[in-house]
This record gives structure tokens, C-alpha cells and sequence, in this order.
């Protein structure tokens, strides 16, 4: 019997065309959405190399990255995301990373770092993707250099804005908001206003003091002296009362080395000048049998002595001024950028004594020469009682400009450790404190 072949050859056809757009669907480039969750939102996100990122406000924190590949590669393709990791709201993309493009950052945060660096891209967008949308942030930091481009094609609006740029990045934003909004274009960077007809906005002239790396202060204050490093102002010596009056001033002008969104790190020059005051007349007086000195009260001059002074009376009053120099090493916090908001600051103070010289003046209350209206004036440098070397500790608390401060000295006025037989060494350490307001910038 003769048979049809036909219908065997037909369903081997279909059989292979079945398995033919099956092995043609499992090798086609399909695009892939890989995702990975966050567990904390994401505030400052830093990308190197390349790459194009989106950053985009949304109600949920997590990563994406769209690409594409095959069916079979979905979780060889997942690995490279097990890179980059969250740590204290800081998100990076390092150079390295193997997607250069379809990178999303969703995040909840309101206070936003956006750093892009190396010709990489990062752009600002809402979830909705609408473009009448505004973004609404409480600070917003956009930080561009190195040929990098960060792009916000939408109205942003923010308590406090920070637009950078440096070494030919750009800035391509629609319109910025904020009542403390500072700008820094440099070294041929570029802000482009997407809504102007009037082209780019060339870079402007980099003002150190629009950057906050120049700060200064002058502050006035009173001053005294205890026993222990700011152990108060009691007089430690017990053999005399001393006033506490206002006879320090201090400024101050330095250069702030590292800025941190809350942290400065910074080095200055400081020249303070600085008055105690006694109600007597005081000198330095020596024990023979200790060989120690002494700074508290002293006997008159034999001038006022005399037979010609008997019977009459005399007040003496005493001022201690000293001068010098410092450079102060100085740590600051700040809830802001500007100033605006608590500001906390820790300054260590090594410096040298340029002047020391004590002013002591009589005035007479009874007899002939107090009715002829003298008044007589003793001065003495007191040049090898000081130490030349001294190092002070500032700690200020302030709200805006201004601050109240307090400062004290961690070496002793007087020398305690005699050099050779000339210089005196003397028997009670004291230690200066101050305390005041600052003006501050």
C-alpha cells in the first residue's frame, strides 16, 4: 500500500518552526528592570566615572537599573547591584560599576546631596514624570566639577539651595527657589537656565567670602585668673582681691581648610589683648629662703617713705596687660551652610606673649599732696616673670553672627621652672580665663 508522506513532513515543519522561535525567543535582547530595595533613604548620592543617573523623589526608597539582556542572564545580571550599598545616606556610584546608563535612584529624603564628578551625568526628576511638577525639598546641595552635568529640568523649591560648580562642570536647571541661596561658579563652569531665552550664564568670579572659607571674629569679654586651668576666677594666692573687668578683646581671621555640610575644619591668626585689674599695689616679691617668686602685693618705694609723706594717705590701684599672638586650630559644627542656626566651635590656641607691662598708679587722699591734686605712676614690664609660650582652649556657642564664649589659658602666666639663676620661678601657677561675646562671619 502506497502511503502520503505529506502530513509527517508537515508536523515535523511546525515542530521545528515551534522550537526555532523558541531558541530566537530565549536569545533576543529583552529590556530588563532590575530593582533593589533600601532600607533607610537615600540623602547624598555621588557618581564618578561615565555614568547617567536619575535621581527622582518618590514615596518609596529603592535602586533600579534598566538594561537589557536574555531570559536566562535576568540573575547573572542582578550580581552587580550587590555593590553599591547604602551607608549613612550616602549612595555612590563608583567609576567601575558596570551600567553606565538606566540607573534610578528613588528616595524619600528632603534634604538632598547631589555630587557628580569625572564627565559623569545625574539628573533631578519627580515620580509622576510630569513636567509642570515641583520639586519641594528642605536643602538641596547640587555639587558639579570635572566636566560633570547635573540637570533638573522641573521647579525646584527649597528652604535652602547650594548651587556648585567647578573645572567646566555645568548646571542645566530650570528654576531654583529659595530665600538662602548661595552660588559658586568656578574655573569655566557653566549654570544654564533651561526657561531663559537668554542663552548660558557665564561663570562668576570665585568670592572667598561667598564660600565661607574665609571666617573672622571680634569679641570682647572679661577677665581673671584661678589656680587650675578654667577652674574659674577666684584669685588662688589669698593675699589680695582682684576686679574682673572688661579688658579683653580678640580678633581673629582665618581660612577654613576642609567644609563639610555640617563640619568646618579651619586655621587662622588671632591677635588678643587682655587686662586684670587690682586694687592694690602689686610687684613681685622673692622668698630668700625658697628662692620662689611671688606676684601679689608689694611694699611702697622708698620714695614714699620720706619724712616730707608722714601723715599722708594714698590709693593704689594696679593693671596687668598682656599681648599676644595665636594661631587657632579650629573645629565648628553648624546646623547650616550660612550663618543661620546653633553653631558650635572648638578652637586650640598656641601662640606667643608680645607684650607684657604692668601700670600701677597712686592717687592721694589726704594731706597737702592730695589737695594739690597728684596722682603719681609706676610701670614695669615684668620681662622675666611671663611665659613667652602659651596655648589656650576657646569653646564658643552661638545662633547666627553671634556667640558667647569662653576661653582659657592650658599654660601658666608665670614662669614655674627656672631657666637659670637669673630667671625667676615662681610659686603658684595661675591660668587666665575669659569669658564674653563674639561676632562672627
Amino acid at each position: 500500500m502506497k502511503r502520503n508522506p505529506k502530513p509527517l513532513v508537515a508536523a515535523l515543519t511546525l515542530m521545528a518552526s515551534l522550537l526555532g522561535v523558541g531558541l530566537a525567543t530565549q536569545a533576543q535582547q529583552l529590556p530588563i528592570a532590575l530593582r533593589q530595595d533600601l532600607d533607610s533613604p537615600v540623602g547624598h548620592v555621588a557618581v564618578l566615572g561615565l555614568h547617567d543617573v536619575t535621581v527622582i523623589l518618590d514615596t518609596a526608597d529603592y535602586l533600579q537599573v534598566v538594561t537589557f539582556g536574555t531570559a536566562d542572564q535576568v540573575d547573572s545580571l542582578r550580581q552587580p547591584l550587590d555593590v553599591i550599598k547604602l551607608s549613612g545616606g550616602t549612595l555612590a556610584v563608583p567609576a567601575d560599576f558596570p551600567y553606565t546608563s538606566g540607573i534610578n535612584i528613588h528616595t524619600t529624603a528632603r534634604r538632598l546631596h547631589l555630587e557628580a564628578k569625572d564627565d559623569a551625568q545625574l539628573w533631578l526628576l519627580s515620580a509622576s514624570g510630569r513636567a509642570d511638577d515641583t520639586l519641594r525639598l528642605e536643602y538641596l546641595w547640587l555639587d558639579a566639577s570635572g566636566r560633570a552635568i547635573i540637570q533638573s529640568p522641573r521647579v525646584v523649591v527649597a528652604d535652602q539651595a547650594v548651587l556648585d560648580a567647578d573645572d567646566f562642570a555645568t548646571l542645566r536647571l530650570a528654576t531654583v527657589e529659595s530665600r538662602d541661596l548661595t552660588r559658586k561658579m568656578r574655573a569655566e563652569s557653566r549654570l544654564q537656565l533651561l526657561n531663559s531665552t537668554e542663552g548660558d550664564e557665564p561663570y562668576q568670579p570665585f568670592s572667598l567670602f561667598q564660600s565661607r572659607k574665609i571666617f573672622y571674629g571680634i569679641s570682647i569679654g572679661v577677665g581673671g585668673w584661678s589656680d587650675t586651668p578654667f577652674g574659674g576666677m577666684s584669685a588662688p594666692m589669698g593675699d589680695y582681691a582682684m576686679n574682673a573687668t572688661l579688658g579683653f578683646s580678640d580678633v581673629r581671621f582665618g581660612w577654613n581648610l576642609l567644609r563639610r555640610r555640617h563640619w568646618d575644619f579651619g586655621l587662622g591668626l588671632a591677635v588678643t589683648n587682655g587686662g586684670y585689674s587690682f586694687p592694690r599695689l602689686m610687684g613681685v616679691s622673692t622668698d630668700d629662703a625658697t628662692g620662689l617668686s611671688h606676684f601679689g602685693p608689694v611694699a611702697e618705694p622708698e620714695e614714699y617713705r620720706k619724712p616730707r609723706y608722714d601723715g599722708q594717705g594714698r590709693v593704689w590701684n594696679s593693671r596687668l596687660l598682656s599681648g599676644f599672638i595665636s594661631v587657632p586650630l579650629r573645629v565648628e559644627w553648624h546646623r547650616r551652610l550660612d550663618y543661620r542656626g546653633l553653631r558650635l566651635s572648638v578652637e586650640l590656641r598656641p601662640g606667643i606673649d608680645l607684650t607684657r607691662f604692668m601700670r600701677s598708679q597712686c592717687t592721694w587722699t589726704s594731706g597737702a599732696e592730695a589737695e594739690a591734686g597728684r596722682s603719681d605712676l609706676l610701670t614695669d614690664t615684668l620681662s622675666s616673670a611671663y611665659n613667652r609660650l602659651r596655648c589656650d582652649l576657646r569653646f564658643d556657642i552661638g545662633c547666627g553672627h553671634f556667640s558667647f564664649f569662653v576661653q582659657g589659658a592650658l599654660t601658666p602666666l608665670f614662669r614655674t621652672a627656672r631657666k637659670d639663676d637669673d630667671t625667676p620661678q615662681f610659686d603658684t601657677r595661675v591660668y587666665p580665663l575669659t569669658i564674653g561675646f563674639s561676632f562672627n562671619y
